[in-house]
């Protein structure tokens, strides 16, 4: 492992998203840290050569509309952030990284798992208006709170196919294997771009049908943990296993800017297993602020 600014002996010369594997896919949290943080992390000694491949931006809620439909909505955190791309989203993909918005439930009684077929309909008619509007990569689902009161047989597999649909082959959707993912078919799980694990160190073996390996993540870390020598260890094991073994991602959460908790021991011990590479900062990166909240933004069925 090198220290930021130091160039390593051994260099990886890979390009961002396209030709590595496993990809780095990274979780911000919107409500307290500036995605773009990320580009300010490369592998080697090209400052270019971003470590991170997928930024999820986590998260966009569903909610219920006046109709009693699904719709979304940004909070006071997130609405600057979406509604200033050219500071948020654009400096990212101009890196070379794809940008997703992560959708999850709000205790609404309303999630990706209660919808009929027409609300599924209406719902991905709703992300594929942001994902067109925002200019996003993809939409990334999460299955977490909320708080069902029932659930309906299929509703899951059915919003990713008709997302599908209507995005077509050229935007990403990713799944977080967690909540009612067995609902999703093996036709629709081969829908799917990218899937992750339950927060685990290592886990071969998905929920979700149709899921092949070059499509998992069968790890997932905790950025807010810089973990001890001998975990990072592991993570170095295991970030070797996923790349002999040719899946498709290894995914990390709660990025935190770099005065708060340092990324560079785990994305270290990741790149020294996957990559037989280094990482490094730019100098003074990792600490974007970002803006204050604002109001936040509902987008329904009848805006779009």
């Amino acid at each position: 492992m090198v220290s930021e600014n130091v160039q390593p002996e051994i260099s990886l010369q890979t390009k961002a998203y396209g030709d590595k594997t496993p990809k780095i896919v990274v979780y911000v949290e919107t409500n307290d840290v500036n995605p773009v943080n990320v580009i300010d992390y490369y592998m080697g000694s090209n400052t270019s050569n971003m470590f991170v491949d997928i930024v999820e931006l986590f998260a966009a809620n569903i909610h219920v509309d006046d109709n009693g439909d699904p719709c979304i909505y940004f909070n006071d955190k997130l609405a600057p952030v979406m509604d200033a791309p050219e500071t948020y989203i654009e400096p990212i993909q101009n890196a070379g990284i794809k940008v997703v918005l992560s959708v999850l439930g709000d205790w609404q009684h309303m999630g990706v798992a209660s919808m009929s077929d027409s609300q599924a309909t209406k719902f991905a008619k709703i992300l594929a208006y942001i994902v067109n509007t925002y200019n996003l990569d993809g939409i990334g689902f999460d299955d977490e709170y909320a708080d069902y009161s029932s659930v309906v047989s299929g509703s899951y597999g059915n919003v990713i196919e008709k997302l599908r649909a209507e995005l077509g082959s050229n935007k990403l959707i990713t799944v977080f294997d967690y909540g009612y993912t067995s609902q999703i078919s093996s036709s629709q799980g081969a829908l799917i771009d990218y899937a992750y694990t339950n927060f685990s160190y290592w886990n071969t073996s998905s929920t979700i049908s149709g899921m092949t390996s070059d499509r998992w993540a069968p790890s997932a870390y905790n950025l807010g943990s810089s973990y001890s020598s001998t975990r990072r260890s592991y993570i170095t094991s295991y970030a070797s296993d996923a790349a002999d073994g040719g899946y498709g991602a290894i995914m990390l959460f709660n990025l935190r800017t770099y005065s708060d908790v340092s990324p560079l021991p785990v994305f270290n011990a990741i790149a020294s297993g996957a990559f037989n590479s280094t990482v490094s900062r730019v100098s003074g990166g990792g600490n974007r602020t970002r803006a204050e909240a604002g109001e936040g933004v509902t987008i329904t069925y009848d805006d779009i």
